[in-house]
């Protein structure tokens, strides 16, 4: 879609808008499907003989959940990783210290997403100048 090698470059920006909306979708649904298993596994760890308080640990630990109203940013990753009393990004740090430049390739994602399904030509033209891709 973009580069100087062969290939069509003209007429793709659409393309590319609906590829971002459709990344940053994919990947909230897949944070949030990661969630919902993290919290069926503590609950069962956690109230394993007792159907109705493991119950009450599942709703409790989905309750208010920012992945559900919200973009999965690095925020709201921490904050409803948070609930399990993981520091998401200082242990992804230690294991990786990659992960800082992933946290900012996440934070472009999400403004790309913000800009293209608001229809902000303003915040497209900083990213524009800024080289995101």
């Amino acid at each position: 879609m973009g580069g100087t090698g062969p290939g069509r470059r003209w007429r793709t920006a659409a393309l590319n808008e609906a590829l971002v909306l459709r990344l940053a979708a994919e990947f909230q649904g897949f944070a949030r499907d990661l969630h919902d298993l993290a919290c069926d596994t503590f609950a069962s760890w956690t109230a394993a003989t007792r159907p109705v308080i493991e119950s009450v640990v599942r709703t409790r630990l989905r309750e208010a959940r920012s992945l559900d109203r919200g973009n999965a940013h690095p925020g709201s990753l921490g904050s409803d990783f948070g609930r399990f009393g993981l520091d998401l990004w200082s242990t992804l740090a230690a294991r990786d210290p990659s992960s800082t430049v992933h946290n900012r390739s996440l934070d472009r994602l999400n403004a790309a997403r913000n800009a293209v399904a608001h229809d902000d030509e303003a915040a497209l033209a900083v990213l524009r100048a800024e080289a995101t891709r």
